[in-house]
């Protein structure tokens, strides 16, 4: 996937009577991923904790960089927008996923009120990196490789440890001091500007297959077309046009590759009014043409 090509993440993690997810992650010679791991900036309405067990990554959340390292924990909080990539070729990390609403209860008591609630509500959030070096990273840290080792392995109750697992690490965190509330990290113009890029990425996501002007998406994130094109780049390194374009190319991917139709039909479904301008800006994104791509991927399918 290109790198600049960003979206709200719509994977559904676990199953609807266990929503909690456990991965790992390997990079490196003799692995699945031979390649530095790269995802892609996105978001989520569920929180994903990472644990950094070898190498180092680039760690950008809500527009805001940072190296993590090995023994690192990182909390991504619901609705944080975030990137991750290996520094080197040779990474590991654990990551345990799971919605924030399984830790509700019915009955609110002293707990649910002065932790939960206001956890659920987004008005205290978990701190974004937890380093080996930092004053209560030796408490946390075994309860956080508990969680991920069940999270992963999944044995015999281990959706009820790794619920309880949860609420522990919470209350620890609580307990410490080391909540915090979302306007300690987050300004009101950092808020505002992060709400203006999805919404333009969602836009853009619903709308590819149409055509789309400049004014359109200028209106959508309620600014002029001038500040629209420098206030994307700034983010993005590229322009509104040709991020849509690229959104339009990656559908493109997935068509050819999934269906059997021509590539007229499938330059129009993704918003190309010209079939040669498409082949053109698709040579120019992924290297080859469209029918390039679809007989590379597919011969490459029927050798495995």
């Amino acid at each position: 996937m290109n790198p600049d090509f960003s979206l709200k993440e719509n994977i559904t993690h676990g199953t609807i009577e266990n929503p909690i997810s456990g991965l790992r992650f390997s990079n490196g010679k003799d692995t699945p991923n031979p390649e530095r791991f790269f995802a892609g900036r996105h978001w989520h309405h569920t929180v994903e904790i990472l644990y950094i067990s070898k190498g180092e990554y680039l760690l950008e959340i809500n527009l805001e960089e940072d190296t993590v390292r090995e023994g690192d924990i990182c909390f991504l909080n619901a609705e944080d927008l975030h990137q991750i990539t290996g520094a080197a070729e040779d990474t590991r990390h654990e990551v345990c996923i799971f919605d924030p609403r399984i830790l509700d209860f019915s009955y609110h008591d002293e707990f649910e009120e002065q932790v939960l609630s206001p956890f659920l509500g987004h008005r205290q959030i978990l701190p974004h990196v937890l380093r080996t070096s930092d004053e209560h990273y030796e408490t946390i840290r075994p309860l956080l490789l508990q969680l991920m080792e069940t999270s992963l392995f999944k044995p015999a109750g281990w959706y009820v440890s790794c619920k309880l697992l949860l609420l522990g690490i919470i209350s620890l965190m609580y307990d410490r001091g080391m909540l915090q509330t979302a306007d300690e990290l987050l300004s009101a113009g950092d808020k505002l500007k992060i709400d203006r890029y999805k919404k333009l990425i969602s836009y853009m996501e619903q709308n590819y297959s149409r055509p789309v002007t400049l004014k359109e998406l200028a209106e959508v994130s309620c600014c002029n077309p001038q500040y629209l094109c420098r206030f994307f780049k700034e983010i993005t390194g590229t322009s509104p046009v040709q991020y849509l374009i690229s959104c339009r190319v990656e559908h493109a991917c997935t068509f050819l590759l999934e269906t059997t139709d021509p590539i007229l039909d499938i330059s129009m479904d993704c918003g190309f009014e010209n079939v040669s301008y498409f082949i053109r800006k698709f040579r120019q994104l992924k290297g080859c043409t469209p029918k390039e791509y679809r007989r590379r991927h597919t011969d490459r399918h029927d050798s495995v």
